[in-house]
């Protein structure tokens, strides 16, 4: 402790602050300014004591060497130069000032975390003094002490100059790395950096003598300057990987503005464009209007097939028959005149007998006839390999089959139609319709040959 008091007394921040120049306002901001720490004020209020002391001693010599007078009692310069500078009631109040000031620190419990164990440890060594003593009141400050102590969370004080602090650390961290390394894997940068090795280190110490606090040893700042400079390393760290995703965020809204712009001005090409396409219809359309107009052909009207619905049965019915001409109408002879005789027309008939016409029943009109195709030429026929006809072959239809022939039928279908002859007694009766009757034939008895060319 001897030592600490002589530092401190040599300290020109002590004088400045123990000086009888210095008031006790302006000791207060000094003391709240460069001496933030709970241990750095415990110092500064130590030094003061222990100088407050040796003042008063000085001045009790002063005061003895008045009353003795000047033969008897003799003062030294140094002596005279501390009273002169120094006053013993400046220092009590300024005492009593610093040490509410540090007691404030305690109750408030800002201390730093390295503080708090050795104060603890300190304050219940104090209050077993005071219980060994029965010092109740004593016991009771120290009690409350700890509690207050006990709730402290820990501050940190902060380093002035630590930006400037911050690059030489790093630099010197990586000059010791480099001197750990094996001499033949170092470059000439490398080495030349080792150099500045020495420089370093004196800006080093200069920062130090700037921003250590006053009574603050060069322990107590290494150890404050490494959590700090930890503390701003991850800070930058977390700055640095900040400004890279703001930087990545700005890029991107470059980008999509960028992207906007495009589009916003391929929109408006399109509209430009639609706009200018939109005019030129505009201009054909207004040229169309003044041109004459033409009459549109009217798209003509599809007309409605009609169809008849036919029965299939109509297919299967026979020919309708020719309707034989009718019959010449007999003219009444003329009524001979007196004494003239004229002979009848029919000479088989006699005249005295005439009879009266017949009027035959109307019959239905028949249906036009629909033109018949133009018969095509036929071949001459090719002889028959037999030597014969195929009219005059005998036909192969059993007996039981066998009718009259086409021709006999059709002539005896002409004279069932035909009227009667006038003169006659009258017309047949017609016969009865009977239903058509039909055997099926096989067609080898149809007197087919397959080697006859006629048949080709």
């Amino acid at each position: 402790m001897v030592d600490m008091e002589r530092e401190i007394f040599q300290d020109s921040n002590f004088q400045a602050l123990a000086a009888l120049d210095m008031k006790l306002k302006d000791f207060a901001k000094t003391v709240e300014s460069h001496l933030p720490g709970y241990t750095e004020k415990q110092r500064l209020l130590v030094g003061l004591k222990d100088f407050t002391t040796k003042i008063s001693a000085t001045e009790e010599k002063l005061y003895m060497v008045k009353a003795v007078g000047k033969v008897k009692g003799k003062m030294e310069s140094e002596e005279h130069e501390l009273i002169n500078n120094y006053n013993s009631l400046d220092l009590k109040e300024k005492i009593q000032s610093l040490s509410s000031m540090a007691q404030e620190m305690i109750d408030q419990g800002r201390i730093t975390a390295e503080e708090r164990p050795g104060l603890a440890e300190l304050f219940a060594a104090k209050r077993a003094a005071a219980k060994a003593q029965e010092k109740p009141k004593t016991v009771e400050k120290y009690e409350q002490m700890l509690l207050s102590l006990g709730k402290a969370q820990g501050i940190s004080h902060p380093v002035a100059n630590l930006e400037e602090f911050f690059p030489i650390c790093q630099e010197l961290k990586s000059i010791e790395r480099l001197e750990r390394a094996p001499e033949r894997n170092l470059s000439e940068y490398d080495r030349n950096r080792m150099k500045k090795k020495a420089s370093l280190q004196d800006d080093q110490r200069r920062l130090e003598r700037k921003s250590r606090m006053w009574f603050e040893t060069s322990e107590d700042f290494h150890r404050r300057l490494q959590i700090a400079l930890i503390e701003l390393e991850k800070q930058k760290a977390e700055q640095a990987k900040r400004e890279a995703l703001e930087a990545e965020e700005r890029k991107r809204r470059q980008e999509e503005e960028a992207l906007e712009k495009k589009r916003q001005a391929h929109k408006e090409a399109e509209e430009k464009k639609a706009r200018e396409l939109e005019e030129k219809l505009e201009q054909k359309r207004q040229e169309a209007a003044l041109k004459p107009q033409k009459a549109a052909p009217q798209a003509k009207k599809k007309e409605k097939v009609h169809r008849t619905r036919m029965n299939p049965h109509d297919f299967f019915q026979p020919p309708p028959r020719e309707e034989s001409p009718p019959a010449p109408e007999t003219e009444e002879p003329e009524a001979p005149e007196e004494g003239q005789s004229t002979p009848p027309s029919n000479p088989t008939v006699p005249a005295a007998v005439t009879p009266a016409p017949e009027v035959a029943p109307e019959k239905p009109k028949p249906a036009p006839e629909k033109p018949k195709p133009k018969e095509k030429a036929k071949a001459p026929l090719a002889p028959s390999k037999w030597g014969t006809p195929i009219d005059a072959q005998e036909s192969s239809v059993p007996e039981e089959l066998a009718g009259p022939s086409l021709q006999e039928a059709a002539e005896q279908s002409v004279q069932a139609t035909a009227p009667a002859k006038p003169g006659s007694s009258g017309a047949a009766p017609p016969k009865k319709k009977e239903k058509k009757k039909f055997t099926k034939v096989a067609i080898n008895q149809l007197g087919f040959d397959a080697n006859n060319p006629n048949y080709r």
